[in-house]
């Protein structure tokens, strides 16, 4: 499977949300993708913003913008943080 199911979390709006993330994608890649959901979901409520990352919910790690979300060891449930 090309994708993981994951519990993405978004602080600035209180919410958190079950997404798949395409395991083969670069991490910065991924933020691009996400942030645009999210800001769709919530109709604007959300923006898209330029600097953002994706942390680990359980190391408090930040994932390197360079690598690949297979190359960081996401995987179905593990839980993400978009801050």
């Amino acid at each position: 499977m090309n994708k993981a199911n994951v519990e993405l979390i978004v602080p600035t709006i209180q919410e958190k949300y079950e997404v798949f993330i395409p395991i083969n994608k670069r991490i910065k890649e991924i933020i691009i993708l996400v942030n645009k959901v999210i800001n769709e979901i919530t109709d604007g409520q959300y923006p898209v913003m330029n600097n953002l990352s994706l942390i680990n919910g359980e190391t408090g790690k930040a994932f390197d913008y360079n690598k690949t979300a297979k190359e960081e060891g996401i995987i179905n449930g593990i839980k993400i943080i978009l801050m």
